[in-house]
Parts: C-alpha cells; sequence; structure tokens
C-alpha cells in the first residue's frame, strides 16, 4: 500500500519541477544605461537567450566584435524600455561594443557548455 501512495507524490513533485526548470535554464539580461553595460563581463549556458534592456535617455547599439558564430548589430536607439534580443548557441568569448561610444561600453559574455 505505501508504494501506491509513493508513486503518486513523486509523479506530482515531477511535474511541479518542470516549470522551474524552464524558467531557470537559458536566460540573461543585460542593461544597457548610459555609457555602461551591466554587468559589463557576464557567463551563461550554450543556447542562452541574452536580452538587452535600454534604460538611458542617449543612443546606444550593442555590436559582436569577435566571437564564434557571424555577426550582428542591433539598431541604435535612445528609447529608454527597448530591448534586443540575441541566442548564443556556441561556447566561446563574445566580446560586444556600443559603436556610439566604444571607448566606454564594452562587454564580454564568455558561452559555456
Amino acid at each position: 500500500m505505501r508504494k501506491l501512495t509513493i508513486v503518486p507524490l513523486l509523479a506530482v513533485a515531477a511535474l511541479l519541477a518542470i516549470p522551474a526548470l524552464a524558467n531557470s535554464a537559458s536566460a540573461a539580461t543585460i542593461t544597457i544605461g548610459d555609457n555602461f553595460f551591466s554587468p559589463s563581463s557576464k557567463t551563461v549556458s550554450v543556447g542562452t537567450k541574452v536580452r538587452f534592456d535600454w534604460t538611458g535617455k542617449h543612443k546606444h547599439n550593442v555590436t559582436k566584435t569577435s566571437g564564434p558564430g557571424g555577426s550582428f548589430h542591433s539598431e541604435t536607439t535612445k528609447s529608454n524600455g527597448i530591448n534586443f534580443s540575441k541566442t548564443l548557441n556556441k561556447a566561446g568569448v563574445y566580446k560586444f561594443m556600443c559603436t556610439v561610444h566604444p571607448k566606454e561600453m564594452k562587454l564580454t559574455i564568455t558561452v559555456q557548455r
């Protein structure tokens, strides 16, 4: 009789864990403020969708300067509340900058397996 009550409890526990696993996997946010990325470096797993959120008043963009895969460049924007997302599917070190503020705004994302 004990086996019959344990199996349903384990099944319920497994079902409850699925949304938590889905929400915790492969998402990261980088804030774009006036003349900074925050954080300026981050480590994520392969397949992570990185979201860049604009919070400043000045024009900024996100441009990949080196790393695995092809290049990409977001549009330059000055609107607070705008975002841009990119999924990083290959392991390696990705370097980014804002081409409007190349000396101040640099970002490194390390993607691990």
